[in-house]
């Protein structure tokens, strides 16, 4: 009995992957290898057969049977007989998705699949497909697939446009374009980080997987703001929202949706961000209101006012994500209002949150060294060394950052044109190559060049 009970606990611990009896699991080990033979000959209409036999007896066997179920459903569809048959196979399609998720989980991702699957056969269905894409988002929040990101998107504007909505009915776009870029920039992001610990590993094949990646979710990212283009205007956005907000100037979900959509499009000068920033901060102060109000003071020159906010901001949010944008943000701030020293400061945080903004951050350190050049100037003002200190910081950030070496490089002509000449350096009593120190606020050492 115990030999038994042993060959048993054995036996269930295979029945999800191999089906439900002894003889599921022969009938799938013959099917898995039948399907697959015709598989490999491209023999779809003959794999199609064993294979339904391996999704329904043992669809846990593995996850390829779901991929490779793509072009075996495909080639149904496409060589069916009659508009039933069709349907018949579309259908089959489709419930293929809800087979997965019982076997493999990412529910999220089989209803976007389904999304697509429509959107290819079934297009007219535009109302259907874009309530598969918001319950796919709805469920799978960051961890949805990239490409359907804009799919979602472009779902959602192919509906609105089928029902001739109105401005009121135009916010669902926002709403989709808000999780979509917001969803792809997180994306990015670890995407780029993966690189990162790719290239320190110098191993060609995680780099090139890790450089697809990136370059593909970059790609999705930029579907999705071109399709938004036509309809993100800040007169259109505004347009949409504005009656709402007249309506309702309290309700916190309507304030939270005007001033991430305002503020993502870069509609921060408009009144009704303000008005909309600063209900919500005053009703629910939190880390991104604090923010969006130091943002919203940046962009109506009072970087003073601005600065308190973005420290709050820094203090109170809890990713690093969020911490390395508020620092960004509050060093330029404080570069802005002249105060040098606590804007570098606030600048070398944001790597110690978000190593990818590193050389952006940088950068603006050798920008306020290039803005101290006559200010912090010896010698009569002939001797200008933080312009010398500008040119380093500006070269380390492009190489640091390579997307930035443009900008960094403009840094660094306009530093070398205010080095010293020869005749400046030798009268006072500097020689090229030797060591200087830069004192006003700067305090750092450098070495004595001439242009």
């Amino acid at each position: 009995m115990a030999a038994c009970a042993v060959i048993l606990g054995a036996w269930d611990a295979k029945a999800q992957r191999f089906g439900n009896t002894p003889e599921d699991s022969t009938a799938c080990i013959a099917n898995n290898s039948l399907y697959q033979e015709f598989y490999k000959q491209k023999n779809y209409k003959d794999a199609y057969e064993p294979w339904s036999q391996v999704v329904k007896h043992c669809p846990k066997y593995h996850i390829n049977t779901f991929i490779r179920g793509i072009n075996i459903m495909k080639s149904m569809i496409a060589s069916a007989a009659t508009p039933a048959e069709r349907d018949k196979y579309i259908d089959e399609y489709l419930a293929l998705q809800d087979i997965k998720t019982a076997a493999f989980g990412e529910e999220y991702n089989n209803i976007a699949a389904k999304a697509k699957i429509l959107t290819e056969y079934r297009p007219a269905q535009k109302e259907q497909i874009y309530n598969l894409y918001k319950e796919a988002a709805e469920k799978g929040g960051s961890n949805l697939d990239a490409q359907y990101c804009p799919l979602y998107v472009e779902a959602t504007i192919n509906y609105l446009h089928s029902i001739k909505a109105n401005s009121e009915q135009m916010s669902v776009l926002f709403d989709a374009y808000d999780y979509a870029s917001e969803t792809l920039e997180h994306i990015v992001k670890q995407n780029k980080l993966a690189l990162i610990e790719a290239q320190e590993t110098a191993d060609a094949k995680k780099i090139k997987k890790a450089e697809t990646e990136l370059n593909n979710s970059m790609s999705y990212l930029g579907m999705t703001e071109q399709m938004i283009e036509p309809f993100a205007s800040c007169e259109r956005i505004i347009e949409i929202y504005e009656p709402k907000f007249k309506a309702n100037p309290n309700d916190i979900e309507l304030l939270k949706k005007i001033t991430t959509n305002l503020d993502r499009k870069n509609c921060t000068k408009s009144d009704l961000f303000f008005l909309a920033t600063e209900n919500l901060h005053k009703l629910e102060p939190t880390a991104k209101s604090a923010f969006m109000m130091g943002r919203m003071l940046m962009d109506k020159d009072k970087n003073k006012e601005a600065a308190n906010y973005l420290e709050e901001a820094v203090k109170t949010f809890e990713d690093n994500d969020s911490k390395a944008k508020a620092s960004y943000l509050l060093a330029t701030a404080l570069m802005n209002s002249g105060q040098y020293s606590a804007a570098r400061t606030a600048a070398y945080q944001v790597a110690q949150y978000d190593k990818t903004l590193e050389g952006k951050a940088v950068l603006l350190v050798a920008n306020m060294y290039l803005k101290s050049a006559v200010s912090c100037a010896s010698h009569e003002g002939k001797i200008r060394g933080a312009a010398w200190v500008a040119y380093d910081e500006a070269a380390r950030a492009k190489a640091i950052d390579p997307s930035i070496a443009t900008e960094a490089q403009k840094v660094m002509n306009a530093a070398h044109s205010q080095w010293p000449s020869k005749e400046d350096m030798f009268f006072n009593s500097i020689n090229q190559g030797s060591a200087f120190t830069v004192g006003c606020w700067i305090g750092k050492g450098t070495t004595a060049r001439c242009r």
